[in-house]
C-alpha cells in the first residue's frame, strides 16, 4: 500500500520509555498491548495514539489519532517517508550518542516540524529532511531560510524515487550544499547514492586512473543538474556520515578529493617529491608498493634523472662513449628489479604500476624512466 489515506495516519509513535516506535518493524502483538494500555503517543503533539490495521485487516500497520485531534499530523503520508525518517533517526542516533535525537519535532521557529532533529549537548541544532514528494524551489528557500534564520543547521535528503528527475528544488540542494544524497529506505541495508558535482579536469583524471588494481571509484556522470560534471557513490547507508555542519562524508569521496588536491599540487611542482608522490599514490595503491617499490626507485631517480638518457640501452650518446659509473648504476637496478621478480613483482605488473604514476609535471618525466628501465630489465 502506497498511501496510508485515514486523516493522521502515522508509521512511527513514541512507546512507554519515549522510544521510537516502528508500526512495521514492531511484533503485532506488542502493539495491540500499549494501544490498548494507551501508552502510544503522537511524535508531534504527544497525545494519545492507537493502532489502526495489522493482521486480518489487510491494511498497513499504523497509528492514528481520533479524528481532527492533531493539527500537526500529516495526512496520506507515504510509507517511504515514515519508514525513511525511523532509518535516518537511528543513522543519527549511532553517530552521535550524546545528543538527542527526536523524529516530528514541532519546532516554534520557525514554526515547522522537522523530519528528524538533533540537540547536541553544547546546544547546536540540526534538522535532517526526508523529501520524497515534489518540492517548488521557491518553498524549498523558503524553508531553509527560516531554518538557518533560527539557527538550526538544515540537510536535506531525497527519497530515491526522485533520484533522475532534474527539478529546481535538487539543482538548489546541490548548488548550496554542493551534494545531493538520495535514499532509498524500504530495502536492506538502506541504499544511498552521493552526488557532488566536480570538474572536467577531475572527471577526465578520474578515468584515466580506473585500473584493476584501484580501489573503489565513484561513477561519473555528464552531468550534476546544471552544475555540469558529476560524481556518485552508490552503497548503504552506513558508509555515510553527517558531520555538526550538515556536511555528508564519505570515506571513498574523502580520499579522491584529496587525491584531486595532491595532483593538482604535483602539476605545478619543480620536481619530484617522494612525500607528496606518496600520499598520492596511497589514495589508490596498496602500501606495500608504495613504499616498497615507488618511493625507492624515486629517490634513486632524484640523485640522476638523466641516468637512462645516458645509458641509452647501452649504447651511450654519440660523442660521448658509455661510462662504466652509468653502466654498473643500470645493472644494479636491473638487479635490484630482477629480485622484485622473485616476490611475485613480474615484468608484466611492474609495467602496470607504472602505468598507474600520475603523468602530470615533473612526475611524467619519473613514470616513463621507470617503464624504461623495466623494459630494460627483460621479463624479470
Amino acid at each position: 500500500m502506497d498511501k496510508l489515506n485515514e486523516v493522521g495516519a502515522m508509521l512511527v509513535a513514541y512507546g512507554p520509555e519515549g522510544q521510537t516506535v516502528v508500526a512495521s518493524e514492531t511484533p503485532l502483538e506488542q502493539l495491540q498491548e500499549w494501544s490498548r494500555d494507551r501508552r502510544l503517543q503522537c511524535p508531534n503533539c504527544r497525545g494519545v495514539v492507537h493502532l489502526r490495521g495489522g493482521g486480518a485487516k489487510r491494511m498497513q500497520p499504523h497509528f492514528a489519532h481520533q479524528r481532527g485531534e492533531c493539527a500537526w499530523s500529516t495526512e496520506g503520508e507515504s510509507v517511504q517517508h515514515m519508514r525513511g525518517k525511523a532509518v535516518l533517526a537511528r543513522w543519527l542516533k549511532g553517530q552521535f550518542p550524546e545528543a538527542q535525537v527526536t523524529l516530528e519535532e514541532r519546532l516554534p521557529e520557525p514554526n515547522r516540524i522537522a523530519d528528524v532533529f538533533v540537540r547536541h549537548t553544547d546546544g547546536l541544532c540540526q534538522a535532517v529532511e526526508y523529501q520524497c514528494a515534489p518540492l517548488e524551489i521557491e518553498e524549498w528557500q523558503m524553508r531553509h531560510e527560516a531554518y538557518r534564520k533560527a539557527g538550526i543547521i538544515d540537510t536535506w535528503i531525497i527519497g530515491s524515487n526522485r533520484r533522475e528527475k532534474q527539478e529546481a528544488f535538487i539543482d538548489a540542494v546541490i548548488q548550496i550544499a554542493h551534494e545531493a544524497l538520495f535514499l532509498d529506505s524500504q530495502v536492506t541495508p538502506p541504499r544511498t547514492w552521493l552526488r557532488w558535482p566536480i570538474t572536467r579536469q577531475v572527471a577526465q583524471e578520474w578515468q584515466s586512473q580506473v585500473t584493476p588494481q584501484a580501489r573503489r571509484m565513484p561513477t561519473l556522470e555528464g552531468w550534476v543538474g546544471r552544475q555540469g560534471y558529476g560524481a556518485t557513490l552508490i552503497g548503504p547507508l552506513h558508509e555515510i556520515r553527517i558531520d555538526r555542519e550538515g556536511r555528508l562524508l564519505h570515506p571513498v569521496r574523502t580520499r579522491m578529493e584529496e587525491r584531486g588536491r595532491l595532483l593538482q599540487q604535483m602539476s605545478q611542482a619543480q620536481a619530484p617529491e617522494p612525500g607528496i608522490m606518496a600520499a598520492y599514490l596511497r589514495t589508490y595503491m596498496d602500501e606495500a608498493i608504495v613504499h616498497g617499490i615507488i618511493v625507492p626507485l624515486l629517490k634513486s631517480y632524484l640523485l640522476d634523472p638523466e641516468l637512462l638518457q645516458r645509458y641509452n640501452y647501452g649504447r651511450g650518446l654519440p660523442q660521448r662513449p658509455l661510462s662504466t659509473e652509468d653502466r654498473t648504476r643500470v645493472e644494479k637496478a636491473k638487479v635490484w628489479l630482477r629480485s622484485l621478480g622473485q616476490k611475485g613483482y613480474t615484468g608484466a605488473r611492474l609495467q602496470e604500476i607504472a602505468r598507474e604514476l600520475p603523468f602530470v609535471g615533473p612526475y611524467a618525466a619519473f613514470a616513463s624512466y621507470m617503464e624504461l628501465l623495466v623494459t630494460l630489465s627483460g621479463g624479470l
